[in-house]
């Protein structure tokens, strides 16, 4: 199976390692496994344990709800992020189990509106998550000084007339005791920059595709504009192809890059940890504490985020390909019929045109008046899927603030009511309920660093940004 379709959505760094409860349907057994979970339009989630594949929570999804489905994995229940974060073993299978999962719906169910639900939903917001969780626990640990007190040992044995060398020699101790420390971290570190070095080569490789892939959707957007009704079949496979392969490309350098983002932070404590007992000795002999690791992590963190740009703006090219495609096959064949053919033609689409929007229309106001889901302890609500929601139902206000004759009429009839209270909701109480929920937080003493940057994004006017850092420490203080 491809590796990581996560990306998409997210890409960022890692996500919280961490379970969500209530769900509808789990299976208790194998608790030290994580669990990939499926959840159906009608929002009941159904979670089944790693080992069991993603096709049985998808079943139990898809019999309990309709499409799209939004699919995710978590790692082993009570696992914290900063327990995921900075273990390169869990990291990896929570890694693998997003791509088991999502590649399942890609390949097995090949459910484009589920991919895409699964892409932008849980897997995103964990991996957002999960990122600043990564930053977090980097900021707070100690710089790593290994690499230029080794540097300044090496240099200063060379130069035998330096004072430097006569110290060493005078405590023995001190010297063996620094030298297996720093014979260990040469063994670390090996792996580590030769991993980075390949991964840069690989980066650099895979920007340079850039232009032949814009290229070639340029091509598709012409071949098709101009292609006769027989043409547009194999020309709309060719664009599914390359938009398949533009997306799974970088998923196997993109895992790479996040397991050795967890390496690094986890060498960066196990060196520091080391290093401690001999601070004294160190700042006896001048050694400076450079910093190692976070130039390779900011780096990282940079590629993660032009793969994901990428990838959505290919994602976006071929959708809009593949639509303008089948329009012009609709067209072609309708301009084969005779007059009376095609007016019936428009009329049943606009009779189903007006259906579905009406359906539609009256979910978006269901969704808008039902309250939020609470936290199971705190009782705080969840507010990024709601601020999606009530900025989803507000964009169709310029569509609908007037009546028509369009066959939009009828739902723009049962969304015209409620925009006045949406756009209050989102202006005055939406980033009401995020300071609330900040402000209560903060006082049980949870949330931290993540809270503190969910402050600044709503000082700032970013309420959604803020939304997803309350929600983050929300599941972080219910243990999910």
């Amino acid at each position: 199976m491809r590796r990581g379709d996560f990306f998409v959505a997210a890409l960022v760094v890692a996500a919280p390692g961490v379970v969500l409860p209530g769900c509808a349907w789990w299976s208790g057994e194998n608790e030290e496994r994580g669990r990939m979970c499926a959840a159906p339009v009608e929002g009941s989630e159904y979670c089944v344990s790693s080992g069991d594949g993603p096709g049985r929570a998808w079943l139990q999804a898809a019999a309990n709800g309709s499409r799209p489905i939004e699919m995710w994995a978590e790692p082993p229940e009570g696992m914290t992020l900063d327990t995921l974060t900075s273990s390169p073993a869990e990291m990896e299978k929570w890694l693998g189990d997003i791509d088991e999962t999502l590649g399942y719906v890609r390949e097995m169910q090949r459910c484009a509106e589920s991919y895409r639900a699964s892409m932008a939903g849980r897997v995103r917001e964990r991996l957002v998550s999960a990122r600043i969780g990564q930053n977090q626990f980097l900021e707070q640990t100690p710089v790593d000084a290994v690499g230029l007190f080794e540097a300044a040992l090496v240099s200063k044995a060379n130069a035998e007339k330096e004072p430097l060398v006569a110290e060493i020699a005078a405590d023995k101790l001190s010297m063996g005791a620094v030298q297996a420390v720093l014979d260990q971290v040469t063994l670390e570190v090996g792996p580590l920059s030769a991993a980075y070095a390949t991964l840069v080569a690989d980066f650099e490789a895979y920007r340079g595709t850039e232009p032949a892939e814009s290229e070639a959707y340029t091509k598709f957007a012409a071949d098709a504009s101009k292609a006769a009704l027989v043409e547009l079949d194999g020309i709309e496979q060719s664009l599914l192809k390359t938009a398949q392969g533009a997306s799974a490309a970088p998923q196997e350098m993109v895992l790479r890059a996040m397991k050795l983002s967890a390496e690094v932070a986890q060498f960066e404590v196990s060196s520091q940890e080391a290093l401690a007992p001999h601070a004294d000795f160190m700042t006896a002999h001048d050694a400076p504490n450079p910093d190692m690791t976070s130039s390779a992590q900011r780096s990282i963190h940079a590629m993660l985020g032009y793969v994901e740009r990428r990838i959505r703006r290919s994602d976006r090219a071929a959708i809009s390909l593949l639509f303008g495609i089948t329009m012009r096959r609709q067209a072609l064949q309708l301009l084969g019929e005779s007059e009376a053919v095609r007016a019936q033609v428009v009329e049943a689409k606009v009779t189903k045109a007006e259906a579905t929007f009406h359906e539609s229309a009256e979910a978006q106001v269901l969704a808008f008046e039902k309250a939020p889901p609470l936290g199971v302890k705190l009782s705080i609500p969840y507010l990024a899927k709601r601020y999606d929601e009530v900025t989803a139902f507000l964009q169709m206000r310029p569509l609908c603030e007037l009546p028509s004759t369009s066959w939009r009429e009828k739902g723009c009839a049962a969304m015209r009511p409620h925009f006045k209270a949406a756009a209050t909701y989102r202006a005055t109480t939406l980033p009401g309920l995020v300071q609330t929920g900040i402000t209560t937080m903060k006082a049980q003493g949870v949330g931290g660093v993540l809270l503190d940057a969910a402050s600044a994004k709503l000082a700032a006017g970013d309420v959604k940004g803020a939304a997803v850092l309350h929600d983050a420490a929300l599941r972080g203080a219910e243990g999910t």
